[in-house]
């Protein structure tokens, strides 16, 4: 049995519709006709009550609410494929994918794939390494099961586990004329170039919430440069380039030889929340709970 037969067909009919975004190519991917595809979407409009589409010729528009509906239909169709094939080959080893964000890859990601690798259950493990939006969006579009992920997220949306918490700070080369300094402010900050990662990743946007809780901009420093490559923003921190905001562990190494030196600032340390998150109500809730326990664990 698939997925698609234990679904209302007018919800799949809408979610072929939002992909196409057109009356006639859903109705030819899907074999019926191009009103049986009008019809069947008015009638689940009427039964939600709900505004699903717009339509004004020659443009067809999905609404917020349609949007949200097909995403939610395209993951239960995922899960419901893998609890299936779960149900009907219970001795077959399985696949399991996840996102990470660059700067997880760098120390967690390995130990989580360690823990999923000690269940024997999966024989396709797959990491893939993007930035916090992205990475929730996968969940959202059912293509990751789970992501590890340190950026903000919407709490009401996702089921998620917390690993820990990670120092978040600001580091720079130990000959930098700040390395000296007892502490900084964000005035002696911004008189220097500001090494920092794309937009959508999660250290940025944990980045500019912390610069704008002390009323400062990116504009404000002297430059900004915007790497999406941590070992590159290593690499420049060693060489005196600028300053740059990291997870303490990301620099654990150049911290432990003296390389690199964090700075302290009138806030103090801040501490993130480093999460595993997946879909609501997962079928497979169990296991990322137990990944997650692993992750906690001393030594890791």
């Amino acid at each position: 049995m698939r997925s698609d037969d234990m679904l209302d067909k007018r919800y799949e009919t809408l979610l072929v519709l939002v992909q196409t975004k057109s009356y006639t190519q859903t109705a030819q991917r899907l074999f019926i006709t191009q009103p049986a595809v009008s019809q069947q979407i008015k009638s689940l409009e009427m039964e939600l009550n709900v505004k699903l589409v717009r339509y004004q010729r020659p443009r067809l528009t999905i609404t917020p609410a349609g949007q949200e509906l097909a995403a939610f239909v395209q993951r239960i169709q995922v899960q419901a494929n893998k609890v299936v094939t779960a149900l009907q080959h219970p001795q077959v080893t399985r696949q399991v994918i996840f996102s990470t964000t660059l700067s997880l890859s760098e120390f967690l990601a390995p130990q989580l794939i360690q823990a999923i690798q000690a269940t024997q259950q999966f024989r396709d493990i797959q990491c893939r390494v993007t930035n916090t939006q992205a990475a929730l969006t996968a969940i959202d579009r059912g293509t990751s099961d789970f992501a590890l992920i340190e950026g903000n997220f919407d709490k009401t949306r996702y089921d998620y586990q917390i690993v820990r918490e990670e120092p978040f700070v600001a580091v720079v080369a130990a000959n930098h004329p700040l390395a000296q300094q007892a502490q900084v402010s964000w005035a002696d900050l911004t008189a220097y170039p500001l090494l920092l990662r794309e937009l959508g990743s999660g250290s940025r946007e944990i980045l500019t919430n912390l610069a704008q809780a002390a009323n400062v901009t990116l504009a404000e420093f002297s430059q900004t440069v915007t790497i999406n490559n941590l070992a590159a923003i290593r690499q420049l921190l060693l060489r005196g380039a600028g300053i740059s905001f990291v997870y303490r562990s990301v620099v654990a190494s150049e911290l432990t030889t003296g390389k690199l030196v964090t700075l302290r600032l009138p806030a103090g340390e801040l501490l993130h929340e480093l999460a595993v998150v997946y879909a609501r109500d997962s079928f497979f809730a169990a296991d990322y709970q137990r990944w997650t326990q692993a992750l906690r664990q001393p030594g890791n």
